[in-house]
């Protein structure tokens, strides 16, 4: 790789500043909490009626109501600070800010490959269809996620705040918020392997001396 430009070397420090962050988001009391398990939804239906609509189909009616047990939402709301900083492009820590770090010349040729695998498979898993279906409409992860995110919990979107509300009022948040929770779970995966890759580029780019015993 040669001698470290100013340049390489600020980019080194971006991907110890990444790694040191996601360290910290494994701290988390979230994580922590959520990292071995999807929380459980509960789901109870009031008033149900079916009607059969064909040999083997039916439509079902009745009042929805959706929740988690054990639910604390201070700490999704502590993480989804987290999860902008890591998904926003402006951030200097961003997953997409990373993947330029990984275009440039110097790069090691295996390691951009990685990157650009870790970042397609997240975005797969982002775009994939959630549980949320609403007629014929099959809502993806990434738009639901974005819901959440920036209408009910940043509060920064008032056409996306007014789609949680309603999803609040409807009794499904149970369902909301178990498909959040996968969603984030798969962040962190990425995230854990990014940290990984960032470890092996900085042991060949720019290893730490090591202290004497």
């Amino acid at each position: 790789m040669g001698s470290l430009t100013t340049a390489m070397k600020k980019d080194l420090d971006v991907l110890r500043r990444f790694n040191r962050r996601v360290t910290r988001t494994y701290q988390s009391a979230f994580w922590k909490r959520y990292a071995g398990q999807i929380p459980n939804a509960v789901t109870r239906m009031e008033n149900m009626t079916l009607k059969k609509t064909g040999p083997t189909s039916f439509t079902m009616a009745g009042t929805i109501h959706s929740f988690l047990e054990d639910f604390d939402q201070d700490e999704i709301a502590a993480f989804v600070l987290d999860y902008r900083q890591y998904t926003q492009n402006n951030d200097a820590i961003s997953i997409n800010s990373l993947a330029r770090i990984y275009g440039r010349p110097w790069m090691h040729s295996g390691a951009r490959k990685n990157f650009e695998e870790i970042r397609a498979q997240f975005k797969l898993e982002l775009d994939a269809s959630s549980s949320l279906v609403f007629g014929d409409y099959h809502m993806s992860m990434r738009t639901l996620v974005d819901i959440v995110v920036y209408g009910g919990l940043a509060h920064s979107n008032p056409e996306k705040a007014e789609i949680f509300e309603s999803w609040e009022k409807s009794g499904i948040m149970g369902l909301v918020w178990a498909a959040f929770f996968a969603c984030m779970r798969s962040l962190m995966q990425a995230l854990n392997q990014i940290h990984t890759l960032n470890d092996q580029v900085l042991a060949v780019a720019d290893p730490q001396p090591t202290r004497a015993p």
